[in-house]
């Protein structure tokens, strides 16, 4: 996604014409008349989470200011057209909410976007930034929407849905299920329709094993990673429920939030640096959710912090993945840490360990804000 882009600092100034910033928007976009670039790269970001909420393309109208909208903030601000400009401004100020917007027009067939200062950026909400890290790890295994992921049983795992790929193996994705019915026992219904009785048939199946070996049956394709279409169609219903991505949410945060939490608290402890910026979070969030902890690395970590003396979040979070990376089976550990750097850096990071080279990518990366995350500071009270 990100390869080949060049930044200065924050600001987007160049790269191949062809090459894509965002999911649906490529550097050519964003040229001016004369073929330079300079946009803010949270701007970027802003225009494309546009695009996700009207789900229909948006046109990059122009970068140059006109009138007195946008002097004095180069790389600031996109004349953008997505048909009705009422109904684009509208998405464009409930975005604003969130801070990806200060400045919104409507002037014509087209609507003026401008974002805060880059400087001054608003802090995300813990619960949004949970929901962010959640779809970049989701991005690094799946494509498309994290919630409508349904994975068959290529990794012995059985089935494995949404964007933490609960699972039969582990019994993640049973626990989750019940979590769901408890919430709303009608709408899991509804989802399933004729296919209830027989999920709740598989709910109640005696062991893990069993469930593995009903998941393997319906498993299709190559090394049986995809799933038979209508149980596909079922989960995808689940998935589609705004409660059940609401609860979702709370257990990823029941599992691996706090797992990040005592993460947080270990390395503050080691080395009192607050750790609030969101990139460094996710990060750490990545790591919790591939490897569990920072434990097997706890040694190594701390000799590493004492010689290096880290002066800032980033160094210390860099400090902490690229230790424990190196704790995993050798022919992981190189993506292990290219994962983590990838999103501490948010572009595509090579690394080479044990003589194995990984360079991981990932198509989320424009949603790691370099932003704080509210309230960070309170869970290492």
């Amino acid at each position: 996604m990100a390869q080949g882009l060049k930044y200065d600092n924050d600001t987007l100034v160049g790269g191949p014409s062809r090459a894509w910033v965002t999911p649906n928007f490529r550097l050519a976009e964003y040229a001016r008349p004369d073929g330079s670039i300079r946009i803010h790269r949270e701007l970027v970001a802003a225009v494309q989470i546009l695009r996700n909420t009207l789900k229909r393309s948006v046109d990059i109208a122009s970068l140059l200011p006109e009138g007195t909208l946008g002097r004095g903030r180069d790389g600031r601000f996109v004349w953008v057209e997505a048909g009705e400009p009422a109904e684009v401004a509208a998405a464009a100020t409930r975005l604003a909410r969130d801070g990806w917007f200060e400045r919104i027009e409507i002037k014509g067939a087209g609507v003026y976007l401008e974002m805060p200062d880059p400087a001054q950026l608003p802090p995300l909400p813990a619960e949004n930034a949970l929901a962010r890290a959640i779809e970049v790890t989701a991005a690094f295994e799946t494509s498309g929407d994290p919630y409508l992921q349904v994975t068959g049983n290529f990794d012995g795992a059985g089935l494995s849905f949404g964007p933490i790929q609960v699972n039969f193996g582990t019994g993640t994705l049973q626990e989750m299920f019940r979590r769901f019915e408890a919430r709303d026992a009608a709408a899991l219904r509804r989802a399933f329709g004729p296919r209830w009785p027989a999920w709740q048939a598989v709910m109640a199946l005696p062991s893990r094993r069993k469930q593995v070996e009903w998941a393997d049956e319906h498993s299709r394709g190559r090394n049986k990673a995809d799933f038979e279409p209508a149980w596909t169609a079922a989960l995808q219903a689940v998935g589609n429920t705004p409660a059940f991505r609401d609860e979702t949410l709370r257990y990823a945060y029941d599992v691996y939030g706090r797992k990040l939490i005592a993460a947080l608290s270990w390395l503050n402890g080691v080395c009192p640096i607050p750790i609030g910026n969101f990139r460094c979070l996710a990060a750490l969030y990545d790591l919790c959710v591939q490897q569990g902890s920072l434990n097997k690395a706890h040694d190594t970590i701390r000799r590493r912090i004492a010689t290096e003396n880290p002066t800032d979040e980033f160094q210390l979070t860099r400090i902490a993945v690229e230790e424990r990376g190196r704790k995993a089976n050798a022919q992981w550990r190189a993506d292990c840490i290219s994962r983590r750097l990838c999103i501490l850096e948010r572009e595509p990071v090579e690394v080479t360990e044990s003589g194995r080279s990984a360079q991981r990518d990932n198509p989320n990366l424009y949603l790691l804000r370099n932003v704080p995350v509210k309230q960070m500071e309170r869970y290492l009270l």
